[in-house]
């Protein structure tokens, strides 16, 4: 299927040297020079590619972060998203109920993945659903920890990077607000103890739960939920053993706990499926949802929760421009696309290709593995092979060769796995260009040779 066509692109003035001018202006009037990860200024983004100030494109291996799902500025979203921008400009739907949400969340239903999800609460970005669904959970069963995994990353308010544990750099001068969290590891199979196959690994972090954590943290009368990224994302596509999940689920249904899936990056066909708990056959009780759910056109986000953990509890969470009716609009002309062009299968089609092709990489001695579900893939990168140290630099090295070389993968300061998380309209051909951008990269002399 080819991606849709989107709106023409106009003409990047001439006659100023916009580079210059904006390279001296990002670091005068923004953080830092390291907020910046690709050294361009983007001009106009259509479809898989953006295009800088010099007119020169670049494919799109990011889908910004896997919230332009559809490509970028997709034609059917940006028309519907125009015209309820007209028709209803901006309405608070606690105090002024609107037609575009009660639609939304009969989307959401419709396309749920197990049917004891039947209610929906509305956020702003994936933070504020992350933290939504553990204020349902907390409240609603008056027990105030969570149990989270070590790696995994719901936000960077102060609220999800206490939930979260990515990295302690994250975390430096917060180390003091505990909050109500507590840790078990995430079982990434790759770095798993030698000599465990990945599914003993997730059965010692299972048992680890039991004997460690409800044994010396906190007893299990006092854990509201687990929150659980079916595929940790941020942490570099970390894919735990079904079992894990399947046997994480009965822990959670032993104790009385609410089943939390984090949904924001790895939602709306990302992995191959319309939902990436789906890989694993369990029904959540709460599922957070943000990031591609708007089609890129505007922010909005979601919590879908059971009637048990949603429908009664009077909960104090939500935001100003949650619910905004435009991003409503566009969010479920999001999920009509996403189902009408069945856009998961097709993300699970090119995935696989892909990932077929990348996992020759692995003959490189600086590449350790490589993974994925999905157009959610990943190239861990490290020192040697037996030792598997992370080599973030080299992960720099290797996004800064391919973004001078006209394409641009996932990756963010300090990490050492470069990601390919692109639309999953992107055409097979262009996608191609980009793996072999990225494979050149590696191959190259002081990149990965």
């Amino acid at each position: 299927m080819a991606a849709p066509t989107s709106t023409p692109r106009r003409a990047v003035p001439s006659g100023i040297d916009y580079w210059a001018r904006y390279q001296e202006l990002y670091p005068r009037y923004f953080w830092s020079e390291e907020t910046r990860l690709a050294s361009i200024f983007v001009a106009d983004a259509k479809g898989s590619t953006v295009r800088d100030t010099a007119g020169k494109t670049y494919i799109d291996l990011t889908s910004q972060w896997a919230t332009n799902n559809l490509g970028n500025v997709p034609p059917e979203v940006l028309e519907a998203t125009v015209e309820a921008l007209g028709r209803y400009g901006f309405l608070t739907y606690f105090m002024t109920p609107h037609v575009p949400m009660i639609e939304l969340a009969e989307r959401l239903i419709e396309n749920r993945p197990s049917p004891n999800l039947s209610r929906v609460f509305l956020e702003l970005s994936g933070t504020g659903a992350a933290e939504g669904a553990v204020k349902h959970a907390v409240e609603a069963s008056q027990r105030p920890l969570i149990l989270s995994f070590l790696g995994q990353y719901h936000g960077l308010s102060i609220g999800a990077n206490l939930i979260g544990s990515l990295s302690s750099h994250e975390r430096r001068y917060w180390e003091a607000w505990g909050g109500g969290a507590v840790y078990a590891p995430y079982p990434f199979p790759y770095r798993r103890p030698r000599g465990m196959s990945e599914e003993e690994y997730g059965d010692w972090v299972l048992e680890y739960i039991e004997e460690q954590v409800l044994g010396r943290q906190a007893e299990p009368d006092r854990i509201a939920g687990v929150i659980l990224e079916p595929v940790a994302c941020e942490a570099g596509i970390w894919i735990p053993p079904a079992k894990f999940v399947r046997g994480l689920a009965k822990l959670c249904e032993a104790n009385d706990w609410y089943f939390i899936d984090d949904e924001v990056e790895t939602g709306l066909g990302r992995t191959g499926k319309m939902w990436a708990i789906e890989h694993f056959g369990v029904a959540p009780d709460l599922m957070a949802i943000g990031k591609g759910i708007s089609g890129g056109m505007m922010p909005v986000a979601a919590v879908m929760g059971t009637e048990e953990v949603m429908g009664e509890a009077m909960v104090a969470a939500g935001t100003t421009f949650a619910g905004h009716p435009a991003a409503c609009v566009a969010a479920s002309k999001t999920l009509e696309i996403l189902v009408r062009d069945k856009l998961p299968e097709r993300s699970a089609r090119l995935g696989a290709t892909a990932l077929r092709r990348m996992k020759e990489w692995e003959r490189l001695p600086t590449v350790g593995e490589v993974r994925g579900l999905g157009l959610c893939l990943a190239v861990e990168l490290v020192h040697d092979k037996r030792s598997r140290k992370a080599d973030a630099d080299l992960g720099r090295r290797v996004f800064r060769e391919c973004v001078k070389n006209g394409t641009i993968p996932l990756w963010n300061y300090g990490d050492h796995v470069v990601r390919i998380e692109p639309p999953l309209t992107i055409e097979p051909e262009t996608l191609d260009v980009g793996l072999d951008t990225i494979e050149a990269a590696l191959r190259r002399p002081g990149t990965g040779s």
